[in-house]
């Protein structure tokens, strides 16, 4: 049976992604991964997801050797595309997030926008996993995401609203046993209409720590909404930031 993700990315939602944040807030974005991954020119860094690239390139602008794996074979060719527009040899790699095998090769990973909690609470632990094998003895995992404890406060069952030239609609309800926000999206341009089903596992900060640190993670700090701030249950956004020990 397919999971929900492989087939939301590929439809209307590829116009969404692309508008979803202006030049502004990329830079930002940018400037908040360097620093918290403290990241240093010539180090090896693995974006994933990265989507079309929107972080890979511009990190890989400021000197940082990139690596970027998704799922979605057109983002990919989008993203392949835009580096070689830039003059940059940037790694794009197809492959679901649970499935990467790799061994200490990278300084730093990071998982940015809401990309993490697609699966399974065990998968969801795999991929920690997997990322705590492919960093170096000393690097650092960062994930940002929505900070559960804001979205229970503030949740809705229905939003309507629209990006670029694409409605969308979202119904969703919190499923309290599995901490999961299941929902249907229903994207409309012109005469075309996509439904979409969606289930994400949402993690306060004591979730989120409790997770890396069961993939082996250490010194895991947490941090509030961009631009940078002190975590609290009134954050919109959870940014954690594990190391993996030097020995």
């Amino acid at each position: 049976m397919a999971e929900w993700f492989e087939g939301f990315f590929d439809g209307l939602y590829a116009k969404v992604l692309p508008k979803t944040f202006d030049e502004t807030q990329t830079t930002e974005h940018v400037r908040i991964v360097r620093r918290l991954l403290k990241a240093r020119k010539g180090q090896r860094v693995l974006d994933v997801p990265c989507g079309m690239g929107r972080l890979t390139i511009p990190l890989a602008r400021t000197g940082l050797v990139m690596t970027g794996v998704d799922f979605t074979t057109s983002y990919l060719r989008r993203a392949r595309r835009r580096s070689r527009t830039a003059g940059l040899d940037v790694r794009f790699v197809q492959s679901d997030m649970r499935d990467i095998e790799l061994n200490a090769e990278f300084d730093a990973v990071f998982n940015w926008f809401g990309s993490f909690g697609y699966f399974s609470d065990d998968d969801n632990l795999l991929f920690c996993e997997r990322v705590f094998h492919a960093l170096k003895p000393g690097g650092r995992f960062l994930v940002e995401g929505v900070n559960k404890s804001w979205l229970l406060a503030q949740f809705r069952g229905h939003q309507d609203h629209t990006v670029g030239s694409v409605r969308i609609v979202e119904r969703a309800r919190w499923d309290e046993r599995s901490n999961r926000v299941i929902s249907t999206w229903t994207f409309s341009k012109g005469n075309v209409n996509e439904r979409q089903r969606v289930s994400m596992r949402i993690f306060n900060g004591a979730e989120m720590r409790s997770l890396l640190r069961a993939a082996g993670f250490r010194e895991i700090e947490l941090f509030g909404n961009p631009p940078l701030g002190r975590f609290t249950r009134h954050s919109r956004r959870l940014i954690a930031v594990g190391r993996r020990p030097s020995i």
